[in-house]
């Protein structure tokens, strides 16, 4: 627990109210990209995507976007790239044609982690609206 408490303070420009959903959302973005890059042809094919190479593409910007909330959570702009990216993720799901009842229970859990990550992004946007008030 000391740990999170010293990467935090490590994010000055982040109201500390705002610091552990901002935190959070950055690791979870970190971890859910890290798991895309690594292993997009299984992911591909639990959804029904199709092409691989645009899963990894989808885990790099999630990592970027994740990093940056990481490294300069206090600048509003980096949650809106973050949501951008949660926007570009849903429109490339759209393409998903899912051929049995796997895929589409895959496609269902990548919806539902997007729909999360939205959902934080959208709660952390509060905390610092209000922390910065």
């Amino acid at each position: 627990m000391a740990s999170l408490s010293k990467t935090q303070e490590k994010l000055p420009k982040t109201p500390s109210a705002a610091r552990p959903t901002i935190y959070a959302l950055g690791l979870a973005s970190l971890a859910i990209g890290l798991i895309k890059t690594a292993r997009p042809a299984a992911i591909s094919e639990r959804t029904g995507l199709g092409a691989a190479s645009m899963v990894r593409t989808l885990g790099l910007r999630e990592m970027a976007a994740g990093a940056g909330l990481l490294l300069d959570g206090g600048d509003k702009r980096w949650l809106v790239a973050h949501g951008l990216n949660s926007a570009g993720q849903v429109a490339v799901l759209l393409k998903a044609r899912p051929a049995n009842p796997r895929q589409w229970r895959g496609l269902a859990l990548f919806y539902g982690v997007i729909l999360g990550l939205t959902l934080a992004d959208l709660y952390a946007g509060q905390r610092l609206r209000k922390a910065k008030g």
